[in-house]
């Protein structure tokens, strides 16, 4: 690991001071930055760790559908997956269902490198990230990113107002 520890200068200009948008995108490249970190030992980026566990999750996925999912352009994702590959991480095999699309899986290496060791490694990375905060607050944290995340009833997309009629 880095003995770099991650920049926690958050400072912003006074009127900035209380926007939640800067604020959240302050928070978010202080996560990135101690979760690069966390990745860096295995020689993995946080997009790598995304892709991994994207196929752990859903199962084996063309290279188009893991760069829609996390709105990685598709040269990166190339990129991407072409370092898993010679990782030995991730097998390219022919999508049984559109012979000319590559379907993205996981090598057993693969599980086994994000099961017990990416896995814990991002979840420390997230400890260290949310130290200032107490476990109760930490709770509460997590249930108000999940209703701003996924509780969108009645809120019109993109501009935060109700819906209308």
């Amino acid at each position: 690991m880095s003995t770099e520890s991650p920049r926690t200068d958050l400072s912003v200009p006074g009127f900035l001071s209380s926007s939640t948008s800067v604020l959240m995108s302050k928070a978010n490249n202080l996560f990135v930055e101690i979760f690069e970190s966390a990745m860096e030992p295995f020689g993995l980026r946080s997009k790598d760790f995304a892709v991994l566990t994207a196929i752990d999750a859903m199962g084996p996925q063309s290279q188009q559908q893991l760069a829609r999912s996390h709105g990685i352009d598709r040269t990166t994702m190339v990129s991407v997956v072409d370092g898993l590959e010679r990782l030995g991480l991730v097998q390219r095999s022919r999508d049984p269902d559109d012979r000319r699309k590559y379907a993205i899986a996981l090598t057993g290496e693969g599980v086994s490198l994000l099961r017990h060791k990416l896995g814990p490694a991002m979840l420390s990375a997230l400890d260290a990230f949310l130290t200032p905060l107490s476990p109760d607050e930490r709770e509460q944290f997590n249930r108000l990113l999940w209703r701003l995340v996924h509780e969108r009833d009645g809120v019109a997309a993109g501009n935060g107002r109700a819906r209308q009629g």
